[in-house]
């Protein structure tokens, strides 16, 4: 395991581009990739893989907000005004269905209906932790952890909702992660594009 402080030092554009079967995005607000061409062609560069299979993101819906959206928001943007928090949900949410439109096959957006504990990627066997915090330095500032475990593995643990009584310490850890994107995408799905971990 890595822990690094601010999440540049990771290289995601890297990461995302580096990626041949699965990226989950589970951070809630976008527009920063939809700012950064890196972000962009990283992700770009992995969708277009032929081996690649499916980009899962969830997001905030501008239109389909939850009880808690405006708080969360204000921990996320701490600082920022309410009309700054409104612009960042607007293009977040203008960039990921454009980039959805333009590869239905490979990309779906789950409205999130749940509050988001902490930011997630996953790329592959790869998982990128961070937290969000009521803090005037946002979440790209903090720390971030980084683990290279068997996430197809892990993703099978979900469909019982828990780890096998023989698992180790960090396999539970790293469980709990991706436990939390594969709920988080299913509490909106149904039965035709539920996700088949």
């Amino acid at each position: 395991m890595e822990i690094v402080a601010g999440i540049d030092a990771l290289n995601t554009p890297g990461l995302f581009a580096a990626a041949k079967r699965r990226i989950i995005l589970h951070a809630a607000v976008y527009g920063a990739f939809a700012k950064s061409k890196a972000h962009r062609n990283g992700l770009k560069t992995a969708i277009r893989k032929p081996e690649f299979k499916r980009l899962d993101i969830i997001t905030i819906d501008p239109e389909h907000g939850s009880k808690w959206t405006f708080s969360f928001l204000k921990a996320l943007r701490f600082g920022i005004s309410i009309q700054g928090i409104t612009d960042e949900i607007a293009s977040s949410h203008q960039f990921l269905t454009k980039l959805a439109a333009q590869h239905p096959d490979k990309i779906h957006l789950h409205p999130a209906r749940r509050l988001p504990c902490l930011p997630i990627i996953v790329a592959d066997n790869t998982i990128v932790f961070g937290q969000y915090a009521h803090a005037g330095e946002h979440a790209p500032h903090g720390f971030w952890g980084k683990i290279n475990t068997d996430v197809e593995k892990l993703m099978e643990w979900t469909q019982t909702g828990k780890a096998p009584t023989n698992a180790t310490n960090k396999e539970i850890a790293s469980f709990r992660l991706i436990n939390e994107c594969v709920r988080a995408m299913n509490t909106t799905l149904t039965p035709r594009t539920r996700c088949t971990p």
